[in-house]
Order: structure tokens, then C-alpha cells, then sequence
């Protein structure tokens, strides 16, 4: 998690730092960064990474930043039981993050399950993904165990 810091003097000078990390500043006569300004200095920030997307302007009047949003970013793959639980879905939810970003994470297939129960129908596999992805507990882990147990409460 990142933590952003504003740091205000008792004359209304303010600075902005996200980890340690200076951002910017504003005197007190309300002079204030750009957006170009602070994206470079966000990129100074260990991790970070600026991806520059050119999109049509809307052409309604009325438009938001959110109407924009929604065409540039993937919708967003919500935790609930009708969800799927195949590679596109785990794909579109990692393509919310640059390719370059850090991850780290296990995923297990249909022929995992399979082989801890070889009379698993489709829907029971999906069953027992969900069941196993729902109450991961990262003190555990996924293993063989953890699957056995998913695919036990699925059949149940």
C-alpha cells in the first residue's frame, strides 16, 4: 500500500510526497502543479510506470472523465458467485495492470482438479474453484489438501 502525505506549514504552503517521495508543492499564492507535472514526478517513484492513452474526446455535451473511463479501462472483474473461472477471466483481470507491473501467484487448471478426483464434472470444477477461491487463506496457501477439500464441499 502507498502512502501519500501532504505536508501543510502554518503560512498555507503545502507539499505533496507519496512514499517519502516528492511530488510537488504550492506556495501560498495558490500557485499549483499541472497533471504533466505531476505525472513526472510520480514517475520518480520506485515502481511506477506513466502508460499514455490517446481516446477521442466524447461528443456529448455532458461528458465525465468517468464516461471516458469506462471505454478506455476493461470492466472490472467483480468477487461474486456467477463469475468465471477460466483464463480469459483471470486475463482480464490482470490486464487492468501494466505488463510490467510485479505480480506474484500460483493458478491451478481443470486437469489439477481432475487429478485429485477424475469423476469431476465441468460445473463441479467450476463448483470447487470458486469454493477454493472464496475462502483462500494465504496462511495456507493452495495445496493438494486445500483442493481436496474444495472439491469435497463441491460435491456436497
Amino acid at each position: 500500500m502507498h502512502k501519500l502525505t501532504q505536508i501543510v506549514l502554518d503560512n498555507g504552503e503545502r507539499a505533496l510526497y507519496l512514499d517519502g517521495y516528492y511530488l510537488g508543492s504550492e506556495d501560498c499564492n495558490g500557485e499549483k502543479m499541472s497533471l504533466s507535472e505531476m505525472a513526472v514526478s510520480l514517475m520518480k517513484v520506485p515502481g511506477f510506470c506513466l502508460q499514455d492513452i490517446l481516446h477521442p474526446c466524447p461528443k456529448q455535451g455532458d461528458w465525465s472523465w468517468n464516461d471516458v473511463s469506462t471505454e478506455v479501462f476493461p470492466p472490472a472483474v467483480h468477487c461474486d458467485s456467477s463469475r468465471s473461472m477460466t483464463v480469459a477471466a483471470l486475463m482480464a483481470r490482470l490486464s487492468v495492470y501494466p505488463d510490467d507491473a510485479l505480480c506474484c501467484g500460483t493458478f491451478w487448471l481443470e486437469e489439477d482438479f481432475l487429478g485429485v478426483d477424475a469423476s469431476l464434472t465441468p460445473d463441479e470444477i467450476h463448483l470447487a474453484m470458486e469454493i477454493a477461491d472464496d475462502n483462500h487463506d494465504a496462511n495456507v496457501g493452495y495445496n493438494w489438501d486445500y483442493l481436496r477439500n474444495a472439491i469435497e464441499q463441491a460435491k456436497q
